[in-house]
């Protein structure tokens, strides 16, 4: 994909990262959101997505990256226009159980 070009770079870059991290944090299974990493194709407004996240103990990781992909995709679309023509997920740990408060 080509390097992106033009001032307006940085400031859609983050808004597309930002927007994909939030999406992926609304997923059930998500524990954390470590980083997001995008590529971008400005003539063609598409994007590359590498998504870096821990899960939740006790969730299926094929599942939560399946339901992350979806999620990021619209997340991506609706805030930004551009497609989200790749997403990578990268599972980084998995957070332990946490206790219910009473």
């Amino acid at each position: 994909m080509p390097k992106d070009k033009g001032p307006d770079n940085k400031l859609i870059r983050e808004l597309i990262e930002e927007s994909a991290a939030r999406a992926a944090l609304g997923v059930e299974g998500v524990a954390e959101v470590n980083d997001v990493k995008s590529d971008m194709d400005q003539d063609l407004r598409h994007t590359e997505l590498k998504i870096y996240l821990d899960v939740s103990f006790g969730y299926s990781i094929p599942s939560v990256s399946w339901d992350v992909q979806n999620a990021v995709k619209a997340g991506v679309k609706t805030a930004s226009e551009y497609d989200a023509e790749k997403i990578d997920i990268y599972i980084q740990g998995v957070a332990p159980k946490k206790e219910k408060e009473e």
